[in-house]
């Protein structure tokens, strides 16, 4: 039978990173690759963030605040000549309005590294006072490579942790065994994850360390995914601690902890104890990262600072001046600002409380379904819904927040191949205003174009799996028994491998195109001076509110025997060949992982069970 996509028109082409994998892999995509792969895979994003960072970064020359480059590089300097307890107040020598660190601890202790490592390469880089808007070409060269460095140890490696977290089971794992290598499959979504040109266009054009916070991240994931829950736990702490915007994620960690303890524990000791296991992780993590300003001492009183060290750092986490939202970024009290005069008509306070009433019932539904049905699959579908809900709706967002909801949709690539490569384009464009303000115009169009001929067009082999058709039948296994139903609603649900979602695709496109070139070739009104960026602004946003949309109908259609079923399908393939794995629905990742396995198992079932059924 032709699949959908084998049967698309030249403009939906099959993605130029899938065919060259599948024809690599032999066998339709489901043989191994060579061992040079992933390798290579690895350097090609290690030289994607060395050409971005030969562009100009944010503030570049532009006294007197300079810009985030200014702001990392001041935070190594303060780290490195000032005292911990006075890292976090404002001294003479730490003015906190001039880019006060307003960062979790993790983030002052990398600094404090990092600048060590620049003050003995280039020590005028961070000399305290004297060293403001500091710009040699040798003190930039040192600093992205710093970001080079910090993807190539948390985030990169992160990736493939992740990868081989989710296919951690089944055949595929005895054919990478054997032949070192791995399939298609995998090769595409570490590629995926690897070169998604939103966080290499702000950490290596604009100028943060993003790539730590989201690797220990995905760290955090591939680990709860190999059910070391305490382990995850730790991570996902440490994530937290190096940025606070990780908080996007900890609904989802603490729904699917909560849900997988009460459905895995029939008893109320044992479903006590796991729980309060998995608290008590969180506490000791909390306290040994904190520790240090706890214990500071005050030189002149000779006495421990206490709580009222660490009650300085929490002061500069949540900074309410700042307002309900900064610059031109694609959420809700943004794109509805002209309308509603949001800033003008509440106070700041109102409309924090305003924002944390939005953002708990946007993400609410989510959290309880995990809670209640929790699997692994359900698990990314709610870290995608929660972090999504967080950027739509919360307090004080920016275009850079948008990375947060990136990383699931991405994870999602085994699941939803599509939505992981569109999405990063909606992400890439709604942070244009900012990448233009920072002269990254040249690597945004270089970085995202070659994304999407890398990417779009779908995962190796996805066509073998691509029954989309409206009114399509899904059926499920149980007992032996085999049930159909209608799948309207799960059909329109699963557009990345349907017709409607090529059309998605193209009206992002021609969007984009068309509010680009409108930008080029129209000037905006003398009243109007930012109507551009209220144009893309709104534009993302509507693509975003779908996204949200989509992804809670995804996590509503997630079997909850998929984890069961996950469970028990390698265990009875080792036990008899002949046993085929249960298949929840179209959406399970048992399908998505173990077709192939099903396929050998009929193969090979003859000869197990002698034709005896």
């Amino acid at each position: 039978r032709t699949s959908e996509r084998d049967s698309a028109s030249p403009f939906f082409p099959r993605a130029m990173l899938a065919t060259v994998l599948t024809s690599l892999a032999g066998r339709d995509g489901r043989g191994a690759l060579p061992r040079w792969v992933l390798p290579l895979v690895f350097g090609f994003a290690l030289a994607m963030r060395l050409a971005v960072s030969t562009h100009p970064h944010s503030g570049e020359g532009v006294p007197p605040m300079f810009g985030d480059f200014e702001a990392q590089r001041h935070w190594m300097e303060i780290t490195i000549h000032t005292p911990l307890r006075e890292w976090y107040v404002s001294t003479k020598a730490n003015d906190l309005k001039y880019w006060g660190l307003d960062y979790p601890p993790l983030t002052a202790y990398q600094s404090w590294l990092y600048g060590k490592c620049v003050a003995a390469l280039e020590p005028e880089a961070v000399r305290l006072t004297t060293s403001r808007g500091y710009e040699t070409d040798s003190s930039k060269r040192i600093m992205r490579y710093s970001v080079i460095v910090s993807d190539a140890v948390f985030l990169l490696p992160a990736a493939y942790a992740f990868v081989r977290a989710w296919y951690g089971s089944g055949v595929s794992s005895r054919r990478t065994a054997k032949s070192r290598g791995v399939d298609a499959k995998r090769a595409w979504a570490f590629a995926t994850l690897a070169t998604a040109p939103a966080q290499i266009l702000i950490d290596h054009g604009h100028f943060q360390y993003n790539g730590i916070s989201l690797g220990l991240t995905m760290y955090a994931v591939a680990a709860v995914l190999r059910d070391n829950d305490v382990f995850g736990s730790i991570l996902f702490v440490c994530a937290l601690n190096h940025k606070q915007m990780s908080l996007y994620f900890a609904p989802a960690f603490f729904a699917h902890l909560l849900g997988k303890s009460l459905k895995r524990n029939k008893t109320f000791g044992s479903r006590f104890l796991t729980i309060a296991k998995l608290g008590l992780t969180v506490v000791l993590t909390f306290a040994i990262v904190w520790a240090p300003f706890f214990l500071a001492t005050d030189p002149n009183t000779n006495t421990r600072d206490g709580l009222l060290g660490v009650g300085r750092v929490l002061s500069r986490l949540a900074p309410l001046e700042r307002g309900l939202y900064e610059d031109y970024v694609s959420n809700f009290w943004c794109a509805t600002n002209p309308l509603f005069k949001w800033r003008s008509r509440m106070s700041v306070g109102t409309a924090a409380r305003a924002a944390l009433v939005a953002t708990v019932t946007a993400i609410a539904p989510s959290m309880a379904r995990e809670i209640k049905n929790p699997s692994k699959e359900g698990f990314l579908w709610c870290m995608f819904n929660c972090s999504l809900g967080f950027f739509l709706f919360s307090f004080q967002a920016h275009e850079k927040s948008a990375l947060l909801p990136l990383l699931p949709a991405l994870l999602l690539a085994p699941l939803d191949a599509d939505l992981a490569a569109w999405f990063p384009i909606v992400v890439s464009f709604s942070m244009w205003p900012l990448l233009r303000k920072d002269r990254l115009s040249v690597a945004y169009v270089a970085m995202v174009v070659a994304f999407a001929a890398l990417a779009d067009g779908g995962a190796p082999g996805e066509e073998s799996h691509s029954e989309t058709t409206v009114g399509a039948r899904a059926t499920t296994s149980s007992g032996g028994r085999t049930k159909t139903r209608r799948a309207f609603f799960s059909s329109f649900a699963s557009l990345p491998r349907g017709a409607l979602w090529r059309y998605v695709r193209v009206a992002t496109f021609v969007g984009a195109a068309g509010l680009h070139g409108l930008e080029v070739f129209v000037p905006p009104p003398a009243r109007f001076p930012y109507l551009h960026d209220l144009l893309v602004t709104s534009f993302c946003f509507a693509l975003f509110a779908g996204a949200a949309a989509y992804g809670n109908k995804r996590q509503r259609l997630v079997s909850p025997e998929v984890d069961a079923k996950a469970r028990a399908a390698p265990r009875a393939t080792r036990a008899s060949r002949g046993a085929q794995p249960a298949v929840a629905d179209e959406w399970s990742l048992v399908r998505l992982a173990a077709t192939p396995e099903s396929k050998t198992t009929r193969r090979r079932k003859p000869k197990k069970s002698g034709g005896k059924r």
